[in-house]
């Protein structure tokens, strides 16, 4: 992003350095667009992790987790594969301490679909209104909470793989 754009008045140096003076006019690009700040505002948490963190954890544990602060709604909840995952019969589980697979259930999160670049979205209960299964809903959280990556299987058989939990919320 070139100084010019973002300055009233901007000029460069007999050596290339381009100056700036004046108000500063920051624009938006990329995932910033996506996590504004503020009351109210959307944010986005981001936990990065491997299969070493499962590997660690027995059956039913949380392996990784985002937290989320008191009056918060759930809009969005993925699973980004960075590094393809390796293990016999694996799985994991996106959700809470009330439901460990309320926004991504096991065959979702199977190691057949954590392949390298793979984006796993949340299925779960907690992404379709009670009454109405083809209704989107927002997870409310009263009270603060997280939202949590349960190792599955309590055996240690991982052997690769690498992803990012990515939640996004009011």
């Amino acid at each position: 992003m070139a100084t010019a754009q973002n300055r009233s008045s901007s000029w460069s140096n007999p050596d290339g350095l381009v100056v700036g003076f004046g108000t500063h006019k920051p624009t938006l690009e990329g995932s910033q667009l996506k996590s504004n700040v503020g009351p109210g505002g959307v944010k986005t948490g981001v936990v990065k992790f491997s299969y070493k963190d499962i590997n660690a954890k027995s059956a039913g544990q949380v392996a990784a987790y985002v937290p989320v602060a008191a009056g918060s709604k759930i809009v969005e909840v993925k699973l980004v594969i960075d590094e393809a995952w390796a293990g016999a019969s694996n799985t994991l589980e996106v959700g809470d301490g009330s439901d460990q697979d309320g926004f991504i259930t096991s065959g979702v999160a199977a190691v057949a679909n954590m392949t390298a670049g793979a984006v796993l979205a949340a299925t779960g209960v907690y992404t379709a209104g009670a009454t109405d299964t083809g209704a989107a809903e927002l997870k409310y959280y009263a009270a603060a909470d997280s939202i949590d990556v349960f190792a599955v299987s309590g055996s240690t058989d991982w052997t690769a793989g690498s992803a990012t939990l990515v939640v996004t919320y009011i």
